[in-house]
């Protein structure tokens, strides 16, 4: 028997699981802001170099990414770093956090095209940093394996069927440091480590952070736990119901829960830089400063055609209200 979290380790990150073959994209079960537009990326790349201008950052800096899924978000923002500035990439070494081997190969290869030789490591505590660091990562934190709990049971998987049990005290006690009243939840217990060893990396350096993900601000009050195939969502009872059908061939996700994700970072000592929308970050981040540059230099259909796709970043029916954005540093 195995609790839900071990069962989604596996399901995601085993020797046959769904990431080591996830289809990702338009022809695929789901896709991203990544796939939606480059500007993504390219706000990304505008707001580092105002961090450079102003002086948060500075240079040598390292730049990396945490699930970097196919490269595909990297490769963006190498490329608008180069159009958008000078004697900057020299300077930065670009590392991506990525245990899976078959995902290393392929964004080794995307960054190869773009003249860049990307640094890749398995785990955090492989990383050697500059003094001056930027992170980023776009859903990323519902991919962690979570314990689910229905008030006072826990969620165990045996043989393919669900088995509801009653939580032990220590059970209860860990939960608590998380939320203070025990409910209907998705709980990624392991954040609080892995958040724990990245600050720990980050030590002495100047750096910021930014995430992307699907969520709201607070505990979703009730069991959030989806699958996506084919775009299609699959709900937290059909996944129970089929099991040994679906498992290791879907992606598994929940709601993310942005409280929990700043207090974590604030435990270690990092402070809050803006917390919103998709939409309010990616302006906050100067992405409509970068169409307006966009505007100025590119031909008028291909500046039409690109700032349509940019457009569904900030959409409120798109990416723009359900995805948030969290920007952290020290």
């Amino acid at each position: 028997m195995q609790s839900f979290s071990q069962c989604m380790q596996e399901w995601l990150y085993g020797e046959n699981g769904y990431y080591r073959h996830a289809l990702i994209g338009m022809q695929g079960d789901f896709y991203t802001a990544v796939n939606s537009s480059a500007f993504f990326g390219g706000t990304l790349a505008f707001y580092l170099l105002s961090l450079l201008e102003n002086g948060r950052l500075s240079l040598p800096l390292s730049v990396v990414e945490i699930g970097a899924g196919e490269g595909l978000l990297l490769s963006d923002v190498v490329g608008f770093l180069k159009d958008l500035s000078q004697g900057v990439l020299e300077h930065i070494r670009f590392i991506s956090v990525e245990p899976l081997d078959r995902l290393v190969n392929l964004q080794k290869e995307k960054l190869a095209k773009r003249g860049v030789d990307l640094e890749c490591v398995a785990c955090l505590e492989n990383l050697e940093l500059s003094q001056s660091v930027f992170i980023y990562c776009n859903e990323l934190w519902d991919s962690f394996p979570c314990e689910v709990i229905d008030n006072s049971k826990k969620l165990y998987i045996s043989h393919s069927k669900p088995i509801w049990q009653n939580l032990s005290s220590e059970e209860m006690y860990q939960i608590k440091a998380f939320y203070p009243a025990i409910k209907s939840d998705c709980l990624p217990l392991s954040w609080g480590d892995y958040i724990t060893s990245l600050c720990n990396q980050l030590r002495g350096k100047k750096w910021i952070m930014v995430s992307f993900d699907y969520g709201q601000y607070g505990s979703y009050g009730g069991i959030s736990l989806r699958g996506y195939r084919k775009h299609q969502v699959l709900s937290f009872q059909e996944i129970l119901d089929n099991l040994q059908g679906y498992y290791q061939k879907i992606d598994l996700t929940y709601d993310v829960d942005f409280k929990l994700l700043e207090t974590l970072f604030l435990a270690q000592g990092a402070h809050t830089l803006f917390y919103g929308t998709q939409s309010t970050t990616l302006l906050k981040m100067g992405l409509a400063s970068l169409l307006e540059l966009f505007h100025a230099s590119a031909p008028f259909t291909t500046y039409q055609r690109e700032s349509i796709k940019a457009r569904a970043l900030i959409n409120p029916e798109g990416f723009g209200e359900r995805f948030k954005g969290l920007i952290v540093g020290n």
